[in-house]
C-alpha cells in the first residue's frame, strides 16, 4: 500500500476528523501532516521563496500558506522516503476502485515525477491529454498537455520532490498552477505531471480556507478588469499549439472522471 499524508490545518480538527473516518473506515493508513496556517505565520515567511505577484494577479496570504504547505511536505519527501508517496489535502474522497488501485505502486513508472490522482472543475471542463502511454485494468496514464487546476489528490516520487524543492524560487501562482497549470508554470515542461485517468479522488468541501482572502472582483476596479485581462490571456495563449497537438499529435481532449 501506498504511504499517505494528509495536509491538515491545526485548526481544523474537524476536517481531520471527517478524512479520518473515511481513510480508516476503508483501512487506508495516513500520516497527518501539519500545514502552514495564513492567519499566523508573518508574511515575510509565506512569501519567503514566492513573488507575490504573477501572471494570474496577486497572491493571496492563504494561497502562499497553501504553496508552503505542500513545500514543506516536498523536502520532507525529499529528505526521508525512498518510495513514491500520495499527498492529500484533508478534504480529498478516494472512490472504492481508487483505495484498490492504491494498495499497489508497481504500476507508477519508475522515472516519473508526479501523477495527478484528482478531478477538478465543473461537469463541463476538458482537458488536454497525451495518447496513453500506459494501461492497467481500467486505467490509463497520459501527460497533461493542457490546464487542470486543483492540488487535492497527487503522487510524488522521491525524485519528483527533489525537483520541486530545487526549482521552487522565485515562484509566481499558486501551488496547483504552479504543478498542473503549462500556461504559466515556470517548470512545467520540465515536471512532465501525468494524468491518471480515470481519477480516483476529489475535494468535496467546497468551504475552502483559501477563499476567504482572495480578492473580490469589481468592474469598477481599473486594476481588477486589467488581472482579469491578463489571467485571460495567460489562459489561451498555448491555445494554437495545444490545436495542433489535438489535431497531429493524436492528443485527446477528455472529460475528467472520477472512477466508482
Amino acid at each position: 500500500m501506498i504511504k499517505c499524508f494528509v495536509i491538515n490545518l491545526d485548526r481544523r480538527k474537524d476536517r481531520l476528523e471527517k478524512i479520518s473516518f473515511h481513510l480508516h473506515k476503508n483501512d487506508f493508513k495516513f500520516e497527518r501532516f501539519s500545514a502552514i496556517d495564513a492567519e499566523n505565520e508573518d508574511l515575510s515567511e509565506l512569501s519567503k521563496n514566492i513573488v507575490q505577484y504573477g501572471p494570474i494577479g496577486k497572491i493571496s496570504r492563504g494561497d502562499l500558506a497553501c504553496f508552503q504547505s505542500h513545500y514543506k511536505l516536498w523536502k520532507h519527501i525529499a529528505e526521508n522516503e525512498n518510495d513514491p508517496i500520495l499527498i492529500l489535502e484533508d478534504d480529498s474522497y478516494i472512490s472504492k476502485t481508487g483505495f484498490k488501485l492504491l494498495k499497489d505502486i508497481s504500476w507508477i513508472p519508475a522515472d516519473s515525477n508526479i501523477i495527478k490522482c484528482d478531478r477538478f472543475g465543473n461537469s463541463r471542463h476538458r482537458v488536454l491529454l497525451s495518447p496513453a502511454f500506459k494501461t492497467f485494468d481500467s486505467f490509463k496514464l497520459h501527460y497533461l498537455m493542457s490546464k487542470h487546476s486543483g492540488g487535492g489528490g497527487y503522487i510524488i516520487t522521491p525524485k519528483g520532490a527533489k525537483f520541486l524543492v530545487k526549482r521552487s524560487i522565485n515562484v509566481n501562482v499558486p501551488v496547483d498552477h504552479f504543478l498542473f497549470n503549462p500556461n504559466n508554470s515556470k517548470i512545467f515542461n520540465d515536471l512532465l505531471p501525468i494524468q491518471v485517468s480515470p481519477a480516483i479522488c476529489e475535494q468535496n468541501d467546497k468551504t475552502s480556507d483559501i477563499h476567504g482572502y482572495r480578492e473580490g472582483f469589481s468592474y469598477k476596479s481599473l486594476s481588477n478588469v486589467l488581472r482579469e485581462l491578463k489571467r485571460g490571456y495567460y489562459e489561451i495563449r498555448l491555445l494554437p499549439k495545444q490545436v495542433f497537438q489535438l489535431i497531429f499529435m493524436k492528443c485527446i481532449l477528455k472529460k475528467i472522471i472520477v472512477a466508482k
